[in-house]
């Protein structure tokens, strides 16, 4: 009897498409689930990354485009390109200071500003595709500065919605709460190599306009390189724009650096 209950629980374990060395058997079961259908066959183990002290060490401001291959189809890419800036958001006219912008697949600018106390944040992106300026108050968290696993950082962020051409006219707001937290060290394996990470879980529960928003998206950062896996590449905005989640998921496939960055 006790060999046939054996058996049969590896029966239930097999068919759900955990094996008994399951790189993932110490995440909670849902976050589990979630980088098993977005991101299989990435996660080697637990690994040996320090905390994050310094977030450009993890999402270096520097001129870089980042392809992704989309996971079980390599034909299917997703580009980021780290772009400078001649000069900051909310900087002085004339300041010397230069700022960073991220380019995203969905055509979306995140306008990023990096903050000793916090890490790199986003305050302001840009929808080309659908002419609107996002403003988020506070800005949304992106890299966050942790000293250990299970660091989290809360946020209910105020989201403006203007249409380019009327900048001071709000065409949808909301307020989302975006909540970061350190899942702790990870090694990894993607097309451009192995890596040790850091995995990074962002949370989004709230409403835009008419759309309730209720997201989860993962991030793989590996300190020098920035993200080499992720779940999801939209932007808060986004939800209301791109309802499926399903081919926003990547792995990085190559990271070039481009001459004055």
């Amino acid at each position: 009897m006790t060999n046939f209950i054996a058996i049969a629980l590896v029966s239930i374990i097999s068919a759900a498409g955990i094996g008994l060395d399951d790189p993932l058997k110490t995440l909670p079961s849902d976050d589990a689930a979630r980088l098993r259908k977005h991101l299989p066959d990435v996660v080697l183990g637990p690994g040996k990354a320090m905390p994050i002290e310094n977030a450009e060490d993890w999402m270096p401001l520097e001129s870089t485009v980042y392809l992704y291959e989309k996971p079980r189809d390599e034909s299917k890419t997703l580009k980021h390109v780290m772009t400078r800036l001649d000069r900051a958001p909310g900087g002085k006219k004339g300041d010397a200071t230069k700022g960073w912008a991220m380019e995203l697949p969905t055509g979306t600018t995140r306008y990023l500003k990096a903050t000793k106390d916090r890490g790199i944040v986003a305050a302001t992106d840009v929808s080309k595709p659908n002419s609107f300026i996002i403003r988020l108050d506070p800005p949304e968290p992106i890299v966050q500065v942790s000293n250990k696993s299970g660091a989290e950082v809360s946020e209910r962020v105020q989201i403006r919605i203007c249409d380019i051409s009327s900048p001071d006219e709000t065409s949808y707001s909301g307020t989302v709460k975006c909540t970061w937290k350190d899942l702790g060290a990870w090694k990894v394996q993607v097309p451009k190599g192995t890596y040790e990470t850091r995995l990074i879980r962002i949370k989004y529960d709230g409403s835009i306009g008419p759309a309730s928003v209720s997201a989860w998206k993962y991030v793989f950062l590996a300190k020098g390189i920035g993200a080499v896996a992720f779940t999801d590449s939209r932007d808060i905005s986004a939800f209301i724009f791109y309802n499926n989640d399903t081919n926003q998921a990547g792995v990085l496939k190559s990271a070039t650096q481009a001459s004055g960055g």
